[in-house]
């Protein structure tokens, strides 16, 4: 125990100093999540309005009440101000995303019977200003059909406006065309997509320098020479390979910490289940990358085969093309990757926990599969003449 204790940390430090192998890790898989759930986002998010109400008739409190209505609350984020000024200024600044002004003749042109505007000011994410504008033309459309039955039948029928309204505001659907979660990515988010896709990725690849470890040692003569000494020889390579893991370990709580709450992505908070996944996933990708170790004669070699097969394995999985697995049939399922993220999106989109609980238990299984090869396999990667 001791042994393998010393050198899980001896190679613990010396792989926390490599910085270019850490910033490849954790820092490449935030960018390439951030990129791409970026770039494939199509849900419109709320936007901050700021609003400055000057009208003082009847229609005020109908107006205010419209701004925290339900139906408009998921679209956008009210603020109230004193002045236009102080509107202005807030959608310049960026602190407010859309701005808009009621007039003061509001509730009087409406009482005329007149066709009524307000006055709004667009801000720099055009998304959002999609946003804002579909729910006050939607608001406004109804208004003015009012305010026209009130010019045709009479002020009498202006009591039933603040009903109308209501209405308005109820009718209130803002969505993306040709997008959406349960569309492209399936029950998920883009960043959530992503996130998992590469999380499983980047694991692998921390699995995978337990094996690069032990070849470079080897071929420097290192376990050659550990071989020779009297203590357990086998300890002395559990402890290189839990290194790694551990590596891997540190690079899960990096990537889903930063992704929460920097990137601000739903994780599900089942974090058991997330542990468990990422866990079963650094072994698969060690057992894997030991594996094609034994039959690889030099670190570069190795370093191919495995990087070959884990871009195969991440775009049969749907990594690369959003998706794909579902066009691919069977052979989309031949992997690690696709039962890995199955796992993980299941517990994001809160799927049965049978279900989950069944893309873990084939994890699992080919965890324990590659674990084995790995085992039997061992002696041709750390043994000189093996």
């Amino acid at each position: 125990m001791r042994t393998w204790w010393i050198t899980f940390t001896y190679e613990w430090i010396k792989m926390s100093r490599m910085h270019t192998l850490l910033v490849v890790l954790t820092l490449l898989p935030l960018l390439l999540i951030y990129l791409l759930g970026s770039a494939f986002d199509s849900v419109i998010k709320p936007a901050k309005v700021a609003i400055y109400n000057s009208d003082q008739g009847a229609q005020r409190a109908s107006v205010d009440a419209f701004w925290q209505g339900a139906d408009v609350v998921p679209y956008v984020i009210p603020t109230v101000f004193t002045n236009e000024d102080k509107v202005r200024e807030a959608v310049q600044n960026g602190s407010a995303d859309y701005g808009v002004v009621i007039p003061a003749d509001y509730s009087d042109k409406l009482a005329a019977g007149e066709a009524v505007s307000w006055r709004t000011f667009d801000g720099n994410d055009g998304s959002k200003n999609i946003a804002a504008n579909s729910v006050i033309r939607s608001y406004l459309s109804q208004v003015n059909m009012q305010s026209a039955a009130v010019k045709v039948l009479g002020p009498e029928s202006l009591s039933g406006l603040a009903g109308s309204q209501k209405e308005a505001a109820a009718r209130v659907n803002v969505q993306t065309l040709g997008g959406g979660s349960d569309q492209t990515f399936g029950s998920v988010s883009a960043i959530q997509y992503y996130s998992v896709a590469y999380l499983i990725m980047f694991l692998q690849y921390g699995g995978m320098t337990g094996a690069v470890a032990l070849l470079r040692q080897k071929s420097a003569g290192t376990l050659q020479r550990l071989f020779g000494i009297p203590t357990s020889f086998g300890a002395v390579v559990a402890g290189i390979i839990s290194g790694a893991a551990m590596l891997g370990v540190m690079q899960a709580i990096i990537i889903i910490v930063v992704t929460k709450y920097v990137y601000g992505v739903d994780w599900g908070g089942a974090y058991w289940g997330i542990a468990l996944i990422s866990l079963l996933t650094i072994i698969a990708g060690s057992g894997l990358a030991l594996t094609i170790a034994s039959f690889a004669a030099t670190v570069k070699t190795m370093q191919t085969l495995f990087n070959t097969l884990l871009f195969s394995m991440t775009f049969l999985s749907g990594g690369m093309v959003a998706m794909i697995q579902n066009k691919l049939g069977l052979i989309s399922k031949l992997n690690i990757n696709f039962w890995a993220n199955a796992a993980l999106r299941g517990l994001m989109d809160g799927s049965s926990r049978v279900l989950v609980w069944q893309n873990i238990g084939i994890l699992a299984a080919i965890a324990a599969v590659l674990a084995i090869l790995a085992i039997i396999r061992l002696p041709k990667v750390v043994k000189q003449h093996a």
